[in-house]
């Protein structure tokens, strides 16, 4: 089996980039503000195909930066094994580390989807499952006003999840809800690297005193001494996402962290996700990915965790309490059970079927 073509199709469909901006790491998603959608597809001559849907949190998801590294990722691409994963992984990782964002995630994440349809297996049956399910949290902006956080977190519970995670909310409002949904609900709070270190620990410390699960992204992410003083006077669990992979072993060597929270699923895909779950695991922490995103993109994540014992939750996206803010591209979307689990898809490779009446409803094919 062959490669025979990488193709790209922009959806029709985007939605406003709600979500906060993450002190500079998410640029502006697009004109007016709007995330894009981009279906990546690596076609081959067994009648095959791998797909994966990009969403442009990020600039470089875009659907213009996209085509422009495909199509130098392209002729180094045509001709290979598709099932050669790891060998195309490391050749466009080394040849384009500063193109190392979410074209490659794309391409790495559509190999997976053609290995496990080759196989006629979830990607996750693929990898090696550990479990069939796993615990979600919602996460996702709220209203800034306390009564309407408090409202939300009682429908959240009311639909039966079980964890929740707030952005940038006032600290009031973290107690607030607390005593709405009671301690068998697990919090988590995410301050999207908005506090100087003097704030964060008194951010902190009522963090303690309220039992939440953990505390995200309180510094910036380059504040690895913050982080670690940060860590030694708290007894809620630090992390915080990281972009570049190098990082990874510094913070989790320095003790800067108790999880490492990764964005595999916009730079280094699958792959990425399994080398970064295995060396958590290989010094007794969590890996709790950033699963944030558009349909597939929560997919590719959630395999690996199924594959993983080493993670808790899987994040599912929410906007002001409803579900489904980012389904876009695919006939089928994640949802929790009523007691807050999502589950393995079935079908093979992502396990997700694309959406095709939107493809073509979009309003380009960029490179041929």
């Amino acid at each position: 089996m062959k490669i025979t073509n990488i193709k790209i199709h922009v959806l029709k469909s985007d939605t406003p980039a709600l979500a906060t901006s993450h002190d500079g790491l998410f640029e502006d998603s697009g004109p007016g503000g709007k995330i894009k959608y981009s279906l990546i597809r690596v076609l081959t001559d067994a009648d095959i195909e791998g797909n994966y849907i990009v969403w442009s949190e990020m600039s470089s998801g875009r659907p213009n930066s996209l085509a422009d590294v495909l199509a130098c990722f392209k002729p180094h691409l045509l001709g290979e094994d598709p099932l050669d994963r790891e060998k195309i992984w490391q050749k466009l990782g080394a040849f384009w580390y500063g193109m190392k964002g979410p074209a490659l995630a794309a391409i790495d994440i559509c190999l997976w989807d053609i290995a496990g349809k080759v196989a006629n297996l979830p990607i996750y049956k693929l990898i090696g499952a550990y479990r069939e399910k796993v615990r979600a949290y919602a996460s996702g902006n709220v209203p800034k006003n306390t009564d309407d956080i408090v409202r939300i977190g009682k429908e959240l519970k009311k639909k039966g999840y079980t964890a929740s995670k707030m952005h940038p909310v006032p600290i009031e409002a973290c107690a607030a809800l607390r005593e709405a949904v009671g301690n068998d609900m697990d919090l988590i709070y995410d301050a999207v690297f908005a506090h100087s270190r003097e704030e964060a620990l008194k951010v902190g410390r009522e963090l303690d005193r309220l039992n939440y699960r953990w505390y995200e992204a309180p510094l910036p992410a380059n504040d690895i001494e913050g982080y670690i003083h940060l860590r030694n006077k708290l007894d809620t669990p630090i992390t915080v996402e990281l972009m570049n992979t190098t990082e990874y072993l510094e913070y989790i060597h320095r003790g800067a962290v108790d999880y490492l929270r990764t964005l595999s699923g916009m730079r280094g895909g699958i792959t990425e996700m399994i080398k970064a779950a295995s060396l958590c695991e290989y010094y007794g922490m969590n890996w709790e990915p950033h699963t944030y995103g558009g349909t597939l993109y929560q997919a590719a994540n959630l395999h690996v965790i199924l594959a993983r014992k080493n993670t808790s939750f899987f994040e599912l996206p929410i906007q002001d309490g409803e579900e489904g803010w980012f389904d876009v591209g695919t006939v089928d979307v994640i949802r929790i059970d009523d007691e807050g689990f999502v589950h393995g898809p079935t079908k093979p490779g992502l396990g997700y079927d694309i959406d095709w009446d939107q493809v073509e409803e979009g309003d380009g094919n960029l490179p041929k």
